[in-house]
């Protein structure tokens, strides 16, 4: 998709281009089979806002909208879960699966913001799970659906093992389009094979070298040499971790860096053919949870809902994914059989026929795509784009630091570097809309949580908690939650955690991490300034920690003055996906910051701040 959207760009732009193509067909990771099965890229992940959308409307592409977000294909909500009774699991059973893998998930991102903030060396986002599963000690079936649900999101959408991946920046920086999938009528293949029709592309060349030494560039080929102005380099990050291709002068030591610490991920299809459907024929996804999560697909997908065509496909990704490319034919369909036959009853046919991927083992692949491994960031990714001087260019969806390992991915790559090799910036326009991905997990997972309070708090506590909060004031005097209305401050007083303490207690000492906001709602504390303010006694309503979540923010001494102190607590993690569903609120917290910051530079003098900036370093 890359090196054939820059062609056909520079073409319309006037250039003499030639494509040089190792495969005896178009497409690369695209590969639509004679039956209609997308056998590499299946979706338009993100259809509102994202460039493919608008691409193949004006091919005259026929799409469909299955929804979901990209994770949880056709959306979790939509999805029949089947579990180790082989039934189609109730709402509430259904939900519970997600609350547990979501405080698990809320967890592990907290842990993750934590060693991003204070720069920690990077782990293992496998070595992070275990702990935290390990302090949890859920029950075999508990954890089996925690584990469900990681594997949707990581071993089936990202492609790779949890050991693989980093803990800091696995999904840091990520970009999304608007909610919700698309699939193709005709397949992938129908996109690639209309951006290719005109242009000159030689088939069955495989590259072996390319050598920018003299004034053009050679490329080497098992069909002879070829000589250009300039050369756009599209392999898979797998081909340029196996050093396939041989550079010369060999790639800088920053871009070999890169391509070493980035991960390849990897996504394997076995698709299940039969006369007809014997499944509803209305429900798209099938979720699958009756076994060990660990060695079995975590969906079934009919192609009849979306295409029309009575196909089951199934997603293996990851060491999973790498260790069917070595089962036999046989040992693929009982393994398959076994998954329909326990979603949809012994008595389910067997298919005509089954058909799988190995894209592990494919040489002009040697994965899917791309991901970031331990101590890898979205910087390497943004590294290993960047041009070997005027003549050797980089792109793919390994080379888009906004998001890789999607087919926009590698669109928007081979425009950004047409527009590059070209000189004409009006080709390309780096994403200006999309949100993080992260961010919007993140708020899912609290208006989840949320919901799941809500049916444990009765009205008359709701009722309550939302005064406090309305009547609320920090020490400095600032209102901070009186301009919400009911409905968010309804959502924020679920949120929060009840802890009592009794005279004597500290809540948190002078020069803590800050960690959480805290809301007193009976008794009363003590606040130590350390002698920059009078020391306070506050009672309910009073608003501590550091709701302003200022980095690396530490707390001041509050003791418990009664036995009777019960306090409101939320941990900043929390409270920030809270404030980006609600940036009013954030708004307010900066006009908060001010008012604070003016009143401090009161108590202390100007001059002493000035003095306590400069020996800081502060801006």
């Amino acid at each position: 998709m890359a090196g054939l959207t820059a062609a056909r760009t520079l073409s319309q732009l006037g250039h003499p281009v030639t494509v040089l193509e190792a495969r005896e067909r178009v497409g690369g990771r695209i590969w639509t089979d004679e039956d209609g099965v997308d056998l590499g890229a299946h979706w338009i992940h993100g259809t509102d806002g994202n460039p493919l959308t608008e691409l193949v409307e004006d091919l005259g592409i026929p799409y469909s909208y299955v929804g979901g977000d990209s994770a949880y294909t056709g959306g979790f909500d939509s999805l029949d879960l089947f579990g180790a009774d082989n039934r189609a699991a109730n709402h509430r059973t259904k939900s519970r699966t997600l609350e547990l893998a979501d405080d698990v998930l809320h967890e592990l991102e907290q842990r993750a913001a934590i060693a991003r903030k204070e720069q920690r060396p990077d782990i293992s986002l496998g070595e992070a799970l275990r702990q935290i599963l390990a302090d949890r000690q859920l029950s075999t079936e508990d954890e089996q659906a925690v584990r469900y649900h990681l594997n949707v999101i990581l071993r089936e959408d990202v492609g790779e093992d949890a050991d693989k991946l980093s803990l800091k920046f696995w999904e840091d920086g990520y970009l999304v389009y608007g909610y919700g999938d698309s699939t193709l009528h005709q397949g992938y293949q129908s996109v690639v094979d209309a951006i290719a029709e005109g242009l000159d592309v030689r088939l069955g060349h495989v590259v072996t070298r390319i050598d920018s030494t003299a004034g053009t560039v050679r490329v080497t080929t098992d069909h002879g040499e070829f000589e250009a102005d300039k050369v756009l380099v599209t392999l898979p990050l797998g081909v340029l971790k196996a050093g396939a291709v041989r550079f010369e002068p060999e790639l800088p030591g920053t871009k070999r860096s890169a391509i070493a610490r980035l991960g390849f991920g990897t996504l394997n299809k076995i698709a299940l053919h039969y006369e007809e459907p014997f499944w509803p024929k209305d429900q798209y996804v099938f979720g699958y949870l009756c076994r060990d999560t660990d060695r079995y697909p975590t969906v079934v997908i009919s192609m009849w809902k979306s295409h029309g065509k009575p196909i089951l496909v199934m997603l293996l990704g990851a060491s999973l994914g790498r260790e069917a490319e070595s089962w036999s034919e046989q040992e693929v369909c009982a393994y398959a059989t076994t998954v329909v036959q326990d979603v949809f009853g012994a008595d389910a046919p067997a298919p005509n026929h089954v058909s799988r991927t190995a894209w592990s083992t494919d040489p002009f692949a040697l994965g899917s795509y791309t991901c970031i491994g331990v101590d890898a960031s979205s910087k390497d990714i943004a590294t290993l784009a960047e041009p070997l001087g005027d003549k050797v260019f980089f792109a793919g969806e390994g080379t888009n630091h906004y998001h890789w390992g999607c087919v926009h991915s590698a669109y928007e790559s081979g425009l950004r570097e047409a527009a590059r090799i070209s000189g004409n910036s009006e080709v390309y326009t780096p994403p200006s809309a999309g949100t993080s991905r992260r961010q919007n997990r993140n708020t899912d997972r609290m208006l989840r949580f949320v919901r799941m309070r809500m049916t444990h708090i009765s009205q008359h506590e709701l009722t309550e908690r939302v005064a406090c909060l309305r009547e609320s004031v920090d020490p400095h005097g600032v209102r901070l939650f009186t301009a919400l209305v009911d409905s968010e401050l309804e959502t924020l007083a679920s949120m929060f955690d009840e802890i009592p303490y009794t005279a004597g207690d500290s809540l948190f000492r002078e020069d803590d991490a800050a960690h959480g906001v805290f809301l007193v709602t009976s008794g009363e504390v003590e606040v130590d300034f350390g002698g920059i303010y009078e020391r306070a006694v506050l009672g309910r309503g009073a608003l501590l920690g550091h709701h302003d979540l200022f980095f690396n923010a530490r707390t001041t001494s509050v003791t418990a003055l009664s036995d009777d102190v019960v306090v409101f607590y939320l941990d900043h993690y929390r409270y920030q996906s809270f404030l980006y569903a609600f940036p009013d609120v954030m708004m307010l917290m900066m006009s908060d910051l001010v008012t604070r910051w003016e009143q401090l530079e009161t108590a202390l003098g100007s001059e002493t701040l000035a003095k306590a900036r400069r020996d800081t370093g502060a801006a």
